[in-house]
């Protein structure tokens, strides 16, 4: 910034942006610019103002309102702040969308998604690219496609649908979870903190049904009902294998202890897989 330059100037980011004209750049700290409004209105008005006021050379305001006007008309399709959706989106992105094809934009941009590189993330997921890229809201930036919320939601369902088990199993450990604190109760740090702050298991049911327990829900909405009822069967199936395990694994010692360890070793090789394999874990069908 020097002396004699005009610049956008705003606030309040509610505010419009009004032309000033750079008069001093201060010395001192914090940083500020002595700047006078240029519109007769202002009467020529002064003030010391801090530099992040100041947006964008004024033969530049034109291109920087339409990008604004860009955003607001994309972040009107976006989510209240802390929906439970951008929560469960934002856990899709991180585990099951490759960021070199798309990235998540979170409140702030209207959970808008940037779409590096919507062909290899339509064929990825099965979707058509026309769709992802169609809506008149949609624009570029910086080589990137940036569409709004609408389409950030096909996109996460359709990758839910594709990793219905595995996020279904992080739904089903989180739950487990949150029912174990529901009784007992747990310890949480943040921030900088050393010391766990402990949550008694009243405000741990409470923060679990007001933050936890809604995002859960969507995740499980995105999966499929089709898709719930097969990982339920699928547990089912395996808490099945563990005890045919456990028994397996009972006959077989049974016979070391008899003496015919001939035959529990060919019972092990006719089995055909590792009598450990069939018993799973509590942690195995937890996720």
């Amino acid at each position: 910034m020097e002396p004699g330059e005009s610049w956008a100037y705003r606030a309040r980011s509610a505010d419009p942006v009004v032309e000033v004209r750079v008069m001093r750049v201060g010395t001192q700290k914090p940083a500020r610019v002595l700047v006078r409004f240029v519109d007769e209105e202002f009467e020529g008005k002064q003030d010391w103002v801090p530099p992040a006021r100041l947006k964008v050379l004024w033969e530049h305001v034109g291109p920087f309102r339409a990008r604004e006007a860009r955003w607001d008309a994309l972040t009107e399709f976006g989510l209240p702040r802390d929906d439970p959706r951008e929560y469960a989106a934002e856990h899709v992105f991180i585990n099951h969308i490759d960021s070199a094809h798309a990235f998540f934009g979170y409140s702030k941009e209207g959970c808008a998604i940037h779409l590096v590189d919507p062909e290899a993330l339509a064929l990825a997921l099965g979707l058509d690219v026309a769709e992802l890229t169609g809506p008149p809201e949609a624009f570029v930036e910086d080589g990137v496609l940036i569409a709004p919320w609408p389409i950030t939601e096909i996109v996460v369902t359709a990758a839910a649908r594709k990793n219905a088990e595995a996020i279904l199993n992080h739904v089903n450990a989180e739950e487990r979870q949150a029912q174990h604190d529901a009784i007992h109760g747990r310890y949480s740090c943040s921030g900088r903190q050393r010391d766990a702050y402990y949550f008694d298991p009243e405000a741990s049911r409470e923060m679990d049904l007001g933050f936890g327990k809604p995002i859960r829900d969507v995740l499980r909405s995105w999966c499929g009902h089709g898709a719930e009822e097969r990982f339920d069967e699928l547990i089912e199936l395996r808490k099945e294998i563990r005890r045919v395990g456990d028994i397996a694994q009972q006959a077989i010692d049974l016979l070391d202890r008899s003496g015919v360890g001939s035959e529990a070793a060919r019972l092990r090789r006719q089995l055909g897989t590792s009598v450990e394999m069939l018993r799973t874990t509590d942690q195995d069908l937890s996720g």
